[in-house]
């Protein structure tokens, strides 16, 4: 058997009982420090600059989701351009296609329709002829006449 050796301070310090952190509140041993104003001063610096950090991330995060909405509509609207433009050029095909002369003349062939025998001819008309206009136009023949009755209007 070893024998172990305990040194007497070890031994002394078992026996003692613990102090309570009670017994030394009582004591008197803290005291109130107080918080130099140089320190309060970067405290509130800090806070004031980390309040600012996250409103502007916050902004950021606003202003991005803004525009990703706004991008969504473009997009949007772009595939609906597109779509009318493809609509408007397959109209002006059909349109081309349906008004070309070979259609026209193929088309009178299936009412039963013939060329003519020979180019026309003019017909004379029996009666009077139409007077000419004076002028260039005759709109605005009478205009003094009519003006007073507008005077309200635009």
């Amino acid at each position: 058997m070893t024998a172990i050796a305990i040194p007497a301070r070890t031994r002394e310090a078992e026996a003692r009982p613990r102090r309570t952190s009670r017994r030394r509140a009582r004591g008197g041993h803290l005291a109130l420090v107080e918080v130099p104003e140089r320190v309060r001063d970067r405290r509130r610096v800090l806070v004031a600059v980390g309040s600012v950090a996250v409103l502007a991330l916050f902004t950021i995060v606003a202003f991005h989701a803004l525009l990703a909405q706004s991008q969504v509509a473009i997009d949007r609207l772009e595939q609906q351009t597109s779509t009318a433009q493809r609509r408007y050029e397959q109209a002006r095909y059909d349109h081309a296609s349906l008004a070309s002369p070979e259609r026209i003349v193929q088309r009178a062939a299936e009412l039963g329709l013939v060329p003519p025998a020979g180019p026309p001819t003019a017909i004379p008309v029996a009666g009077e002829l139409p007077t000419p206009s004076q002028g260039t136009a005759s709109t605005l023949h009478g205009w003094t006449e009519v003006k007073p009755t507008l005077a309200d209007s635009p």
